[in-house]
C-alpha cells in the first residue's frame, strides 16, 4: 500500500534512525526530482481531491490542465497558482508547488504577488483573485 505524504511524515517523527525509516518506507519515497505533474498528482491524491474538481474551481480550460496533469504541458507560473487554488491550497503549500514547479515562490514585497498571497492566505477563487488583480490594474491569471 502506497503511504501518502502526512504517513512518511509521521513514520519519520517517531523513527530516531534513518536507515530504520527508509527500510519501512523505501518503496514511496521517489528518487528522481520531482516535476509539476507528478508534484500536482500526488497533492490530489494526498488531499483525497477530484482532478475534474479541482480544474473546475482552477478557471483553467479542462483540456489544458489535464495536458498538465499528464506532463504533456508544463504549466506556467500563474496557472501553477491556479492550481493551488482549485486544490485549495494554503500559501505555503503553494510556494513550496511552484519551487517544486521550477517557479520563484510568491515574493510579498512584489505588489502583483503579494495580492496573489493574499488570495491565497483568504481562501479566495480564481475569480475573486482576478477581480482583485483587476481592480489594483495588475496582470490576470489566465
Amino acid at each position: 500500500m502506497k503511504k501518502t505524504t502526512g504517513e512518511l511524515l509521521e513514520m519519520m517523527k517517531k523513527t530516531d534512525d534513518y536507515k530504520t525509516y527508509l527500510s519501512s518506507g523505501a518503496e514511496d519515497i521517489v528518487r528522481e526530482p520531482m516535476k509539476s505533474d507528478r508534484a500536482l498528482n500526488a497533492l490530489v491524491a494526498d488531499k483525497g481531491l477530484k482532478k475534474a474538481d479541482v480544474i473546475a474551481r482552477s478557471g483553467m480550460e479542462v483540456h489544458y490542465a489535464y495536458q498538465v496533469f499528464s506532463g504533456l504541458r508544463v504549466p506556467t507560473r500563474d496557472k501553477v497558482v491556479m492550481l493551488a487554488v482549485g486544490m485549495g491550497l494554503s500559501a505555503d503549500e503553494t510556494q513550496d508547488l511552484l519551487r517544486i514547479s521550477g517557479y520563484a515562490p510568491l515574493y510579498a514585497k512584489a505588489a502583483r504577488d503579494n495580492a496573489l498571497l493574499f488570495g491565497l492566505t483568504k481562501h479566495l477563487s480564481v475569480i475573486d483573485m482576478n477581480c482583485l488583480l483587476y481592480e489594483l490594474g495588475f496582470e490576470l491569471l489566465t
